[in-house]
């Protein structure tokens, strides 16, 4: 698996906010990767608690003199939960000059270039990185956008500066940041433009009636209360791509209530669906391929299996499988070699049993 990763050298190091810092990343040897934006790379840092490397993935937010740049957030400890291993390796022992691997990039989450409609993009915290990735494409491309950002006050608003230098010259772009709670020293038209929370109101007003292209990302409230207001103003689903700063998650209804009692016959014919075994739960469910994998698949009958990407990077839904086989959706970062599955990106290929 190591030819995956190439070695990097830390040439900046940008503090963007009292929380978000960016570093540049230059390769050791020949020049940085392709990315597309919205991509993100898998990083292996040497800081688990057990002494072990430990996997994180972080945002492209651009391309700057040659070197990829990644924008972090230093993640606090919450309840139940010590502070981020990742970002604050990054921000306390990642100075000018260190090196470290990163593998990528990587994402489902990527800026559909081709696209003739005019491009939303709607963030929160930390999620405005990819975002700022994607500004800078559409504006060199001279495409007409609108850049959203919603966050807590100027203190922790990162590369606000960056994208106001950006409106200024390329004329087709409209920002709009919506502060929280903003501080005495922030000043309304010069730094923030609404306070409180986005509302379908602001966005009724900042987008006139159209047919555009959403990119939502942020941390999970935010995302599922923009998602909740741009389908009640009729915004198409097709037309809303998002990507979770944290633990991914789905922003689409449910369909099957998880307490009803599982089917448990097979239909009868040759095309029959696989059936799905979940031998801890006792479950024997029908596939039903209109779910996108079995991750949402087991979700959908009321388990709650571990999860972290939902892109195949991060290894926290392997399960084993003790009968049938599956198929992979796409190719993960790693396929596991002991007789598991990465459930977020993977299917049936006929009747399978799962462990969990």
């Amino acid at each position: 698996m190591s030819e995956k990763f190439m070695t990097y050298r830390i040439t900046a190091k940008t503090v963007e906010s009292s929380m978000i810092t960016s570093f540049l990343l230059t390769p050791k040897t020949g020049p940085a990767p392709d990315f597309h934006p919205g991509e993100y790379l898998i990083f292996e840092l040497p800081c688990g608690l057990d002494g072990t490397p430990i996997r994180r993935e972080y945002s492209i937010s651009g391309l700057v003199d040659g070197a990829l740049r990644v924008t972090i957030k230093r993640e606090p400890a919450a309840a139940g939960h010590a502070p981020g291993l990742g970002s604050a390796y990054f921000h306390d022992d990642l100075g000018v000059g260190a090196t470290l691997r990163a593998a990528g990039p990587f994402g489902q989450f990527q800026l559909d270039r081709a696209s003739p409609r005019h491009v939303v993009l709607l963030s929160g915290g930390v999620g405005l990185t990819p975002m700022v990735a994607m500004a800078h494409d559409l504006a060199a491309k001279g495409k007409p956008f609108t850049f959203i950002h919603a966050c807590e006050d100027g203190a922790v608003h990162a590369m606000g500066d960056e994208m106001r230098a950006l409106v200024k010259t390329h004329k087709a772009m409209t920002t709009h940041f919506c502060y929280r709670l903003p501080r005495h020293e922030d000043k309304p038209g010069r730094d923030y433009d609404s306070t409180g929370f986005l509302t379908a109101g602001t966005l009724q007003n900042l987008l006139p009636l159209a047919d555009y292209d959403f990119y939502l990302c942020g941390p999970g409230p935010f995302m599922q209360a923009l998602y909740d207001i741009l389908q009640g103003l009729g915004v198409r689903d097709d037309r809303i791509r998002y990507e979770f700063f944290g633990p991914a998650t789905l922003l689409r209804p449910r369909t099957t209530a998880p307490n009803l009692p599982p089917p448990t016959l097979r239909a009868e014919g040759e095309n029959a669906a696989p059936m799905v075994h979940f031998t801890k739960s006792g479950l024997s469910v029908e596939w039903d391929p209109a779910v996108a994998n079995l991750l949402e698949f087991a979700e959908e009958q009321g388990l709650m299996p571990d999860y972290s990407c939902r892109a195949g990077t991060c290894e926290s839904c392997k399960t084993r499988v003790t009968a049938g086989e599956t198929e992979y959706l796409f190719q993960p970062f790693e396929i596991p070699s002991d007789g598991s599955v990465l459930i977020c990106c993977s299917v049936p290929k006929g009747d399978v049993t799962l462990d969990l």
